[in-house]
This record gives C-alpha cells, structure tokens and sequence, in this order.
C-alpha cells in the first residue's frame, strides 16, 4: 500500500502576525476524531499566522483526508481568505491553501515539514521554498513543495492560485539517521537570504518587515518535534 505525507498550509487567524492558541487547542481536539481509521495527522507547524497540518495517508484516503481537514480549518477559521481563495475551477482559483504531498519513505511517513510566512517578502518567498526543495531533490528525497506556475489542484478540495504566498515543502526519508544531516543542510541553505528568519512553531511575526519567517519541524510516525530548538544548541555548541 502506497502512502504519502500531505501537508496543507493556511491563514485562518484574524491578524496576520500570529494564531489564537485557542484555534490550534480546537484542531489538535477534533483532528483524530475526523480521520478516517490508520492515518495520522497533527499540526507541524505554526508559522506567524499560518498553521501546517500534515497528515500520512494512505493513496486511496487522499482525497478524505483534504476534505475532512479543510473542513475542520472551516469550522474554526477566523479568517477566510486563504479559504475563499480556493476554486472548483482552476481559472477562478485566487490566493489560498499551500499544498505539499510527498511519498512516504518509511513505513513511519518520516519527514520534515518546513513552512514560511511573508510580511512583504512575496517576491522572494518563493525562491527560498523552492531552494528547500532543490536541497532535497539533490540528495535524493521525495519531495513535495506547494509553489507552482498555475493553479494547483487539491485532490477533493478544489484549486488554490498560483499568487498563494505561504509555501510549505515537504521532504520524505527513509532511515531517521537521515533527520539530522537534512536539517542541517537546509538550514545552511536557507542562511543566503537576507531578511529570512527561523523561529520557533508558533512564534508571533517579530521582524522588520519586509522578510520572512520559517519553521521546521518532524513529522515523525505521526509525532511532532519543533527543529528549531535543537538547530539552535547545535549551533551554540559548535560556536
């Protein structure tokens, strides 16, 4: 049975800089009580005011799986932009849902997940998911990334817009040895662009506008582990 790692990125919140922790307490709640039986699923990442939830899901539930997740983001959401943005035609899909989908590596689903959010930096946010996703494409993972050149179809959703600006990738592996080595060379990566921040999940937008933030987290046998902690005492160690 072929599985895949489905992430979907959006804006439910009512600012734009951060997530009501009320809104992720309900998700986290309801989310595996609406999943069909033997896929898992969680929030990865919170990111300013974008949340990631990424799910590992067998080929046949994909479509479930979107529908019942967007739904939930529906019956909690905010905001709706990003939401309304998604189209049952492709030519009249506008700014919405970031979706990534990679195939599993592992019978676990292990994989990272890294999602950014823009506070004016939509001309350059895409070049820097698209960097994560050439990292991993270079070292051999399956990858998943959500920017494209048109509208993007969500299997049982709908079409999102190619002017969608919070991207997400997603990178799949097989042996967990592999975790550290791809964090950090994505991490190095991402150290080119200026104005780009890596924060902690659910950290608020505490930049200097323009820029970006970013989070990475593990998806692992449905857990999840924030990266950016133990990026950072690695960092210090070596300094």
């Amino acid at each position: 049975m072929t599985k895949y790692i489905l992430s979907l990125g959006v804006d439910i919140s009512s600012t734009d800089v951060d997530v009501d922790p009320d809104i992720t307490e309900k998700i986290s709640r309801e989310l595996p009580l609406i999943l069909p039986q033997g896929v898992k699923a969680a929030i990865s990442n919170i990111t300013g005011d974008d949340i990631v939830i990424t799910s590992f899901t067998p080929e046949e539930l994909i479509e479930e799986v979107n529908r019942s997740v967007v739904n939930l983001l529906k019956k909690h959401a905010r905001g709706f932009e990003d939401l309304d943005g998604v189209s049952k035609k492709p030519e009249e899909a506008k700014e919405g849902i970031s979706y990534a989908v990679a195939k599993a590596g592992s019978p676990y689903g292990d994989s990272i997940v890294v999602s950014f959010d823009t506070y004016g930096g939509e001309d350059v946010v895409n070049e820097m998911a698209l960097l994560v996703e050439d990292i991993g494409r270079r070292y051999g993972y399956d990858v998943g990334v959500s920017v494209s050149e048109g509208p993007r179809e969500i299997p049982g959703v709908g079409y999102t817009g190619r002017e969608t600006d919070d991207p997400v990738v997603v990178i799949t592996f097989k042996e967990l040895g592999d975790l550290p080595r791809l964090a950090g060379l994505i991490f190095g990566g991402l150290l080119s662009f200026d104005n780009l921040y890596f924060v902690r999940s659910g950290s608020p937008v505490e930049i200097v506008p323009p820029g970006v933030i970013y989070t990475m987290s593990a998806f692992l046998n449905g857990n999840v582990i924030d990266l950016y902690p133990g990026i950072v005492k690695k960092v210090k160690k070596i300094l």
